[in-house]
């Protein structure tokens, strides 16, 4: 599955998701296999006569033995999140709700960090996310970049025609909105879109006191929120004059 997932990126995932987890199990399994191999030893120390004394060699093995013990026991402590199985949860479950009783073809645009969430919990299509942010191949990655821009441009433009010219580009369904995302704190505070030059314009174009057209059409196209999330019908977007 590594190797195919090589020939077919994308499509198959990230070829890492088909060996990380499994490398875990492998890790652990080779962990006790060594620490086992290590207190034998230290047995076989304790019962080889011809070099130590008998206490010496007793006294040896038990304090290694116990330091092993301890260090496992111990470990949990000097670990923050243990066990550290970086599982993801999904704590919108109205969000996910909403969205999974839609077609299954929709296609979702947004720059909020829940985006990347929707294809696990919704089963849904985005446009982008930034876990999916790799530059893993450079034709992927080229595209990847020109939807960021493209995204980032028609969010914060004043202009109406640049929101729906990006709806009608891209095919979006559904547009999802931070609450706080039109102020420029939202921008400068996420490293991820700061290292565009459209971000970095869109916090001067904030400052500025300029309005995006697209935050006008949160009152009459907004189709689900939450108390962190707006969610706009694209179809209504591209009916407003």
């Amino acid at each position: 599955m590594f190797f195919i997932a090589h020939a077919l990126l994308f499509r198959l995932h990230l070829p890492s998701r088909y060996t990380g987890l499994s490398f875990r199990i492998i890790i652990a399994l080779a962990t006790a296999i060594a620490l086992t191999l290590i207190i034998d030893a230290l047995f076989n120390l304790a019962e080889n006569r011809r070099k130590f004394p008998i206490k010496f060699q007793t006294i040896i093995s038990l304090v290694l033995t116990g330091l092993i013990l301890a260090s496992l026991v111990l470990y949990p402590v000097f670990v923050k999140g243990f066990p550290l199985v970086k599982y993801k949860v999904g704590k919108a479950t109205d969000l996910y709700e909403f969205f999974r009783e839609k077609p299954e073809d929709i296609l979702i645009a947004s720059l909020e960090e829940e985006a990347n969430l929707l294809p696990t919990f919704a089963q849904r299509s985005i446009l982008l996310g930034r876990e999916y942010a790799i530059p893993y191949q450079v034709g992927y990655y080229s595209q990847f970049r020109q939807r960021v821009i493209d995204l980032i441009v028609a969010q914060y433009s004043s202009d109406l025609m640049d929101v729906k010219s990006f709806i009608q580009r891209y095919g979006i369904d559904f547009w999802m909105l931070h609450r706080g995302g039109f102020t420029p704190e939202y921008v400068e505070d996420n490293s991820w879109l700061m290292q565009y030059e459209s971000a970095k314009e869109t916090v001067t174009f904030l400052r500025l006191g300029y309005i995006s057209a697209l935050a006008t059409t949160i009152p009459i196209c907004t189709v689900f929120q939450n108390d962190s999330l707006f969610v706009l019908d694209a179809n209504c977007i591209l009916r407003k004059e």
